[in-house]
């Protein structure tokens, strides 16, 4: 009998994993679901290109097994994204808050506290919110998620290094400062 690690299986050749779902499982949606990562200036590449390549891997591994990209991901934002280390990223405008939508990520960064305080993308931020299935901060992109009141009561975590500040700025969110990840209904937070 093969290993199972969470639904992945571990054949006898070393280096090679496989995934066995039955074919009753394995529902693709007719169109791929819109994925949404959020950018500003001074965001943490990492937050950015982290989330971005997971969802191009996975329909990268879709095509090759045969089937269509379940996921459009795209970066979107204001304007122009400078990220803390100096790289400019390319993005695509923030959508209108009824556009079609699946998976709301929010990137961290020492631009985060900025965001926050943009009013305008603070509202967007909740509006849109509305239109996912599910929604997720990556690291400090907890702060801007926060800032909605979108956390409010509800479970958290953020870089450990700011989980006091955290506390004290959102006195209405229960921050957890040792999980990696936190989900807390369809609100996703992780702590980088």
């Amino acid at each position: 009998m093969e290993p199972v690690i969470r639904g992945w299986t571990i054949p006898d050749e070393p280096g090679t994993f496989q995934r066995k779902m039955s074919k009753s499982t394995r529902s693709l949606p007719r169109a791929p679901r819109a994925i949404e990562i959020l950018a500003f200036p001074s965001v943490q590449l990492l937050d950015v290109s982290g989330p971005l390549q997971v969802f191009a891997t996975a329909n990268d591994i879709a095509v090759q097994s045969g089937g269509a990209p379940p996921y459009a991901p795209c970066v979107v934002a204001r304007g122009e994204v400078i990220a803390s280390a100096g790289l400019g990223i390319t993005a695509e405008r923030l959508p209108p808050i009824g556009a079609p939508l699946d998976t709301l990520i929010i990137a961290g960064g020492e631009g985060v506290q900025a965001a926050s305080a943009d009013l305008e993308l603070v509202d967007w931020v909740r509006a849109r919110t509305e239109q996912a299935r599910r929604v997720a901060s990556v690291c400090t992109g907890a702060f801007l998620l926060a800032a909605t009141g979108l956390l409010d009561g509800r479970r958290a975590a953020t870089h450990w290094s700011l989980c006091s500040e955290f506390a004290r700025k959102f006195p209405m969110v229960h921050v957890e400062a040792d999980p990696i990840f936190v989900c807390d209904g369809r609100i996703w937070t992780s702590a980088g």
